[in-house]
């Protein structure tokens, strides 16, 4: 990961000299997501759709943690903008981790399609048309900023983290790779227990 000055430098030459945060390896997801999506549709005909796909199973794995989304234990409550493919995602599910204990994660993010990608130019032409059953990084922008709760425990450490999710589907499976923003890629993040 790059440490060079951020771009913001150039910006403001006066200002303390800042470096990129690394991204640093946390776990990946891998969901299956329920064939059936629910459309609400849009209030009011104000032009954003509810759309909600129930996650019906996973697993997470990364170093120092292993678990399982709870079946039917959470959804993704997306909005659509219509006449387009820019979605806001609004997912939250439970894990039981492979130790028994539960951690809640709700993801904020965005679904649209790269620019100047085929995808993007297919839209233009058509904003009708269904989107691909499959993505992947060279066709989209599809991040997420992940917030995990844990409670006492093993996985305390997990509430004091900035993480951002990258993301790609195909069919119903969706797969997040989940990186921490740190200072201090060499360091384990540790636990933020309050101390008396």
């Amino acid at each position: 990961m790059s440490t060079s000055p951020s771009p913001g430098n150039t910006i403001f030459p006066d200002g303390p000299q800042m470096r990129l945060p690394s991204l640093s390896f946390l776990y990946r997801l891998e969901c299956d997501i329920a064939r059936e999506e629910i459309n609400i549709g849009a209030p009011h005909e104000a032009g954003v759709i509810r759309s909600i796909a129930n996650i019906v199973r996973g697993s997470m794995k990364g170093p120092g943690i292993e678990g399982s989304v709870l079946p039917l234990g959470g959804a993704d409550w997306a909005t659509v903008i219509k006449g387009t493919h820019s979605m806001k995602l609004d997912a939250r599910y439970t894990v039981r981790t492979s130790n028994n204990h539960h951690l809640y994660i709700r993801a904020h993010g965005l679904y649209r399609p790269g620019p100047g990608t085929e995808y993007a130019k297919q839209v233009e032409v058509d904003s009708m048309m269904a989107p691909p059953a499959t993505v992947t990084q060279d066709d989209v922008e599809f991040f997420s900023h992940l917030r995990v709760e844990a409670g006492p425990g093993p996985y305390n450490w997990l509430n004091g983290l900035v993480c951002v999710g990258v993301m790609t589907c195909a069919g119903e499976k969706i797969w997040i790779d989940a990186y921490r923003l740190t200072n201090f890629p060499d360091s384990k993040p540790e636990s933020v227990t309050a101390k008396a």
